[in-house]
């Protein structure tokens, strides 16, 4: 986990394989590491970082979320899960 944290520049957000799992990683102005699954609590799709608006979308059905897994935009209704660092 800490290779994703050395990756991301402030601002930034990747999705990076840890172990056999995709984590949605963003890292904020102040430097705090954010991780949240990266499959989409629709239909399971994976999630992609919008650096325009600073959120994760979901290419499949426009669910948008939240630097922290919150959902921004449906049909997803419930949020991404969190991840350790």
């Amino acid at each position: 986990m800490f290779a994703i944290a050395h990756l991301l520049k402030k601002g930034e957000g990747k999705i990076a394989e840890v172990g056999e799992e995709k984590v949605a990683a963003y890292r904020n102005d102040s430097g705090q590491l954010h991780l949240v699954s990266s499959v989409c609590t629709h239909l399971g799709c994976v999630v992609h970082w919008n650096s325009a608006e600073k959120s994760w979308d979901c290419p499949c059905h426009g669910s948008r979320f939240s630097v922290d897994g919150k959902v921004l935009e449906g049909p997803a209704y419930l949020d991404l899960a969190k991840r350790e660092k």
